[in-house]
């Protein structure tokens, strides 16, 4: 007696299905993981009100002099080298930030070794920047900062107005 042929399918379909995935279990396996991104709002800085890093009017003094400007919201004129003097009439003024971005999130602030400011081909050094923020804040709670330094006047300087620029640099931590 012959065995129906819908048997023999069955059992080589069986046969083969056996063979098929002991193959593939000797030789590979496969596994699914998940995947994950968060993505958050971008870290933003401004230069609240353009107001920059300002030491203000000072009076040549007779030897190189130092002024600093303390990196708060109420600055006091302050010559701590020399005997420039600072005009108290004109305010001298902290530079002021603000930083913006996701909500608790830390950052780091970076400034720079030192500056200059210029007046065609005369030169000032700006150096010893500090921020009210030590060198790092929280978004929601540090978000506002002000930039301190220093300003090197040689006795020999040119009276002018001198200008620069300095960066500022927030990231996320």
């Amino acid at each position: 007696m012959r065995p129906p042929i819908v048997l023999v399918f069955f059992i080589s379909f069986l046969f083969y299905t056996a063979s098929e995935v002991y193959a593939d279990d000797a030789h590979s396996r496969s596994i699914a993981t998940t995947s994950k991104a968060r993505v958050i709002t971008p870290i933003s800085l401004i230069n609240t009100g353009a107001q920059g890093l300002d030491f203000g009017v000072i009076a040549i003094g007779t030897t190189t002099s130092k002024v600093v400007v303390s990196a708060s919201a109420t600055v006091v004129a302050n010559v701590t080298l020399g005997n420039a003097m600072v005009v108290t009439s004109t305010p001298q003024k902290a530079a002021k930030f603000t930083v913006s971005g996701e909500a608790e999130k830390t950052y780091t602030i970076s400034l720079p070794t030192s500056s200059s400011i210029l007046f065609g081909a005369n030169s000032l050094t700006v150096s010893n920047f500090t921020c009210s923020n030590g060198t790092n804040g929280s978004i929601g709670t540090d978000d506002l900062f002000y930039v301190g330094g220093e300003l090197t006047i040689p006795a020999d300087a040119t009276p002018a107005v001198y200008l620069g620029t300095f960066n500022v640099t927030v990231a996320y931590n």
